[in-house]
């Protein structure tokens, strides 16, 4: 039985524990998604366990009728320009519409990639070493 103990603190394990977790870390993460999707199930069939009840999830309010929302504002004296937001298609949506080598030609100037958040994974994986801005920036001195 896994007990909250035997749960350290990731600061209080060793390199060599660290090292031994890495490589079941993901399939942790799923057995224990696993479980509790398990539980759940179990528990809206009647399952009781001691210490857990079922809840209702946290849920976010959504117009389900726009045209009867906005007649309603507009209605009550709100100016229809004042209900919407102009906004600019998602860059996957304006790559569609003008194509690709287009775009590219056309906005490319304005777009950026920025830097995707260091991950750690396998040697194994084939993408090229994390290069941190800062490190760069601060040379091999950095420390933060």
């Amino acid at each position: 039985m896994v007990s909250a103990e035997m749960l350290k603190d990731p600061d209080l394990l060793s390199k060599e524990q660290i090292e031994g977790l890495l490589p079941l870390l993901d399939e942790l993460i799923d057995w224990a998604k696993k479980v509790q999707d398990y539980a759940l199930k179990q528990a809206l069939a009647g399952e009781q366990y001691d210490g857990y009840k079922i809840v209702e999830g946290i849920t976010r309010r959504k117009i389900v009728d726009e045209d009867g929302a906005v007649k309603a504002l507009t209605d009550a004296g709100y100016p229809v320009e004042m209900l919407y937001e102009k906004k600019l298609q998602s860059l996957t949506k304006l790559e569609a519409l003008v194509g690709k080598k287009n775009f590219t030609k056309l906005v490319g100037a304005y777009v950026e990639k920025p830097q995707g958040a260091p991950a750690l994974v396998p040697e194994s994986d084939p993408r090229e070493p994390y290069r941190s801005s800062a490190a760069e920036d601060f040379g091999d001195g950095f420390n933060g």
